[in-house]
């Protein structure tokens, strides 16, 4: 028995058959390109909405999802069956966030990044620890918002840095530049907040100046306490100099004025208001020596 034989396809067939495959190849690359390249198609679920608006607004807006939320098509087919079948009201974590994924664009040399090996502040809290924390401790604590949140720095120095004192207003990076080279600030960024107009002129006549002693502002001052100053006979030993031993001459801030070597007879009329005649002209240290 002879075989039967299919007619063969025709050419129009063919071209039908190609144009048929053409098209669905075409709407498979955008359907693919869409659901894996587009932050959009995220917002196809109401839960996603939130997420989107911060990274719209974020440092990260210019990736798509699953530059750092990397997962296969069976994670995504997954979470979308748990979307549809369990309605969850949350948003879940779905994919782990490792410290290499963020290294891949901050510790590359990649201008377009910030480059997190020079800064101080990773340098300190990151490279140089034994124990390095996740990049997500601090820069995922909430939805797609990348900045720390404030009170994550008291988390380990609240004890040290005396964070509670009532004249502490700021925040810590204020402060502590910590993308910058240096993490401690110096006298010039305490100016920059601090009125210095007056206190400069007189600064740069100070006898810490003038006997060219570099004296930073914290070398008196302490940021993270109550007192803002501290004790000058840390660096001074008064003891048995002239005047300085005499009970009602001990309290420094009295006779000498901070940030600067001006005259003291304006601070000892203070108390010898019967002496304002006397040798008016003349400074007192000028007779009477709290060195001897």
């Amino acid at each position: 028995m002879d075989r039967l034989k299919l007619p063969e396809m025709t050419r129009r067939n063919q071209a039908i058959i190609a144009i048929a495959l053409l098209i669905v190849a075409i709407t498979s690359y955008f359907i693919y390109d869409y659901t894996q390249h587009d932050p959009k198609f995220c917002t196809t679920c109401h839960l996603m909405n939130t997420a989107y608006e911060t990274w719209d607004v974020s440092a990260m807006h210019e990736l798509n999802c699953h530059e750092c939320h990397e997962s296969d098509m069976v994670e995504s087919l997954g979470h979308v069956v748990e979307v549809l079948t369990e309605n969850p009201q949350h948003v879940t974590k779905i994919t782990e966030v490792d410290n290499e994924l963020c290294e891949e664009c901050h510790a590359s040399n990649d201008r377009r990044w910030l480059q997190v090996l020079n800064t101080a502040g990773h340098r300190v809290h990151f490279f140089e620890r034994d124990q390095p924390p996740d990049c997500i401790d601090c820069h995922g604590l909430r939805l797609h918002v990348f900045a720390p949140q404030e009170e994550l720095c008291m988390e380990c120095h609240d004890k040290d840095a005396g964070m509670d004192a009532p004249e502490i207003e700021i925040h810590c990076l204020d402060c502590h530049e910590f993308t910058d080279r240096r993490l401690f600030p110096e006298r010039e960024d305490c100016i920059n907040c601090h009125d210095f107009a007056r206190i400069q002129s007189v600064m740069d006549e100070s006898v810490h100046r003038s006997v060219r002693v570099r004296t930073d502002c914290f070398s008196c001052h302490d940021p993270h306490a109550e007192r803002t100053f501290v004790d000058c006979e840390s660096c001074h030993d008064t003891s048995g100099l002239g005047l300085h031993h005499i009970s009602s001459h001990t309290k420094c801030e009295l006779c000498h004025t901070p940030h600067g070597q001006t005259g003291m007879r304006d601070n000892c009329m203070i108390c010898h208001m019967d002496r304002g005649e006397h040798y008016s002209q003349a400074e007192c240290q000028s007779c009477h020596s709290f060195g001897s």
